[in-house]
């Protein structure tokens, strides 16, 4: 069996025989870019990064194009000595997950970045590839999260919507300008329910629609939110003086913390409904018996909680951030 390919968590995720970085917070020579999230951004020299995702960096960062290595899905590309290939994440349009394979011997090592184990209406469906470490985002790495399918949520908020309209209020729905808001638009454009965007929603739209996905063109709101709309935005937008114009508004939020006991009164709003862009628990469960990894590091969320049921049912896992972070540091 050939030595695991080595790990430094010092300052991020940092995989030293590639000279390599995984979604660091801070500019680096060479940086692996898992989708367009700002948390998950820097303006590193060189950026490998999925083809769709380089578009989506160079509208919304502006990006120059030499500062980035865009790869096909599954494309094999060649660094210090390993054959690196991306694989869809599922978690956004664009989104991967970076698979390493050390040439020397075949020891391998997949970072999913932030994913969904279910297929959504506009990321394109996740593909897990088996790998003997597998370091894995845990946003939502306990028992209490299980999220309702896309058609059960998806009903539930063209409900919402429907039911305001009736009513004479204009729904709004509350959902971060790149992903979310792609997800709510897809939702609403299947049911022929018009929607206008803010400006910063219809930019990423835009760019996603550029990049392949398949979204209609954005309208732009403009002050006033058009009888038998729904308006699309970002949370905690309505107080600003823009949006003086949108009369008798009813809102809700989009977020997998919709499950959380008082969510609704957290994000202030008239409803919030469990649409998520990351695996649920038992998504996370998938994913590791898919993948059929020999050690997991958890990274994100629930690190400890995620990497104790692992344990539990005999995988050798540990949390990167966490209090087994001396079990960890004999193991990597």
């Amino acid at each position: 069996m050939p030595e695991p390919i080595q790990l430094e968590t010092k300052d991020g995720l940092y995989l030293p025989e590639a000279d390599l970085w995984l979604d660091p917070h801070r500019k680096h020579r060479w940086a692996f870019v898992s989708h367009g999230h700002a948390d998950h951004f820097a303006r590193h020299d060189r950026i490998i990064t999925s083809k769709p995702n380089a578009h989506i960096l160079r509208a919304r960062y502006n990006v120059t194009p030499s500062r980035l290595e865009p790869l096909e899905f599954q494309q094999p590309f060649d660094h210090k000595g390993f054959t690196i290939r991306l694989f869809p994440a599922g978690h956004i349009y664009g989104s991967a997950m970076i698979h390493l394979t050390r040439k020397s011997d075949g020891a391998t090592l997949l970072y999913t970045g932030d994913f969904k184990a279910r297929r959504g209406l506009t990321a394109e469906e996740p593909v897990f590839r088996q790998a003997d470490t597998l370091i894995m985002e845990t946003t939502f790495g306990k028992p209490q999260f299980v999220f309702p399918t896309i058609t059960e949520v998806s009903g539930d908020i063209l409900n919402f919507v429907n039911t305001a309209l009736e009513e004479g209020a204009t729904p709004v729905l509350h959902a971060y300008s790149l992903g979310k808001a792609q997800e709510a638009l897809a939702i609403l454009t299947e049911a022929r329910i018009p929607a206008v965007l803010n400006s910063a929603t219809a930019k990423m739209t835009t760019a996603c629609r550029e990049a392949g996905a398949g979204l209609p063109e954005p309208v732009l709101f403009q002050g006033t939110v058009p009888a038998g709309s729904c308006l699309i935005c970002p949370p905690n937008s309505l107080h600003k003086d823009k949006y003086k114009g949108v009369e008798n508004p009813r809102s809700a939020m989009l977020s997998g913390w919709a499950l959380i006991p008082g969510a609704k009164y957290r994000y202030r709003c008239d409803a919030i409904f469990p649409l998520s862009d990351h695996a649920d628990f038992p998504g996370l469960l998938e994913a590791v018996n898919r993948i059929r990894p020999k050690r997991i590091l958890t990274v994100h969320g629930f690190t400890q909680e995620f990497a104790t049921e692992l344990r539990r049912l005999n995988h050798d896992a540990w949390s990167i951030d966490g209090d087994d972070q001396l079990e960890l540091a004999l193991r990597v």
